[in-house]
């Protein structure tokens, strides 16, 4: 970590108390995020991927419980802010562009209202004119075409890739310091995908803003990403540069999900890895090693004993075959 830290997470747990029991979705995740980089988290669905970017930004139900050793933004300890304070970080400093644009933006309001509230919320005193200009600045920086007319239109107007873009706007703003982007592209056809990933990169050199990207995607990794931390059940197994993680992963359930990605490390005519077996129940966790049930190379002690973050190769790596294989060498 260094001075240009910008966001510090240190064993941050997120658990829910249900009926049917205490949820650990997200148990012991530490990750840090420097000033305009990109930090991808990937992982299957259930992850706990989203959950941990919501409870960065304490947008979880009442059920939920956020405890971190460390949490910190531009140095400054977020741990225990009230949750006026979590609203006045929502949107200035850190902003999230939601996975389903037209379930995100309200169907009723039209776009201008949408995009001006952002912009009165933390700019206080602010006209009428001066929101309205603003608004229309912003759509053309996402790249919307007749930024005058998409203000006076609903949501459901609106392509999908255009909502994603409005989304986008909305996010930016005020200026954040850090965007989260939860699935960015899933909902988007391949061409309008490409689009949003250029208008993200471009967007990150205009603002030089931090990302943090929420994706099951080693494509859209591979495009944007400067570092990534795998994650698997409330747990990070694996981080690294994009380079080390794509060239050479070290946990097994890295290297699954790659190649289960057509065009990475898998070309034209070969065939896809599958991962057996499904992410377990956040109630029912197996002993040891989380991934033992699904993982191929799966030994003794990976089914009862949970492997410790080691560092190999100047990354960490949480599996007790990559541990054996470095203490043999």
């Amino acid at each position: 970590m260094s001075s240009e830290t910008l966001l510090n997470v240190k064993n941050l747990r997120t658990w829910f108390n249900t009926p049917e029991g205490l949820v650990k979705s997200v148990n012991g995740v530490s990750f840090h995020i420097d000033k305009g980089e990109t930090l991808a988290l990937v992982g299957e669905s259930g992850c706990g991927k989203t959950v941990t970017s919501l409870s960065l930004i304490k947008l979880i139900g009442s059920n939920g419980v956020i405890e971190a050793d460390e949490l910190t933004l531009n140095g400054r300890d977020i741990r225990n802010i009230s949750k006026e304070q979590a609203r006045k970080i929502r949107g200035r400093e850190i902003s999230m562009i939601f996975q389903e644009p037209m379930t995100s933006l309200n169907p009723v309001f039209k776009i201008e209202r949408q995009i001006g509230e952002m912009i009165k919320i933390h700019n206080k005193g602010i006209s009428k004119e001066e929101v309205r200009k603003r608004s229309i600045e912003i759509l053309k920086k996402v790249g919307v075409p007749n930024p005058e007319e998409r203000l006076k239109v609903y949501p459901h107007q609106l392509s999908g890739g255009l909502r994603q873009r409005v989304m986008i706007a909305i996010s930016l703003a005020s200026n954040p310091a850090m965007v989260i982007a939860d699935e960015p592209t899933t909902a988007l056809d391949v061409t309008i995908q490409a689009q949003i990933i250029d208008l993200l990169k471009e967007l990150q050199r205009d603002f030089n803003t931090s990302i943090l990207l929420i994706t099951h995607d080693f494509g859209v990794v591979s495009q944007l990403a400067d570092r990534v931390a795998v994650m698997y059940a409330g747990r990070i197994v694996e981080t690294g540069t994009l380079e080390q993680i794509i060239e050479h992963p070290l946990h097994p359930y890295t290297e699954l999900l790659i190649l289960s990605i057509p065009g990475i490390k898998v070309k034209k005519g070969e065939r896809l890895k599958t991962i057996e077996g499904q992410v377990p129940n956040p109630l029912n966790f197996p002993d040891g090693c989380r991934f033992n049930p699904r993982c191929p190379f799966a030994a003794d002690i990976c089914r009862r004993k949970e492997p410790p973050a080691v560092v190999i190769d100047g990354r960490e790596v949480s599996c007790w075959k990559r541990m054996e294989e470095e203490n043999h060498e």
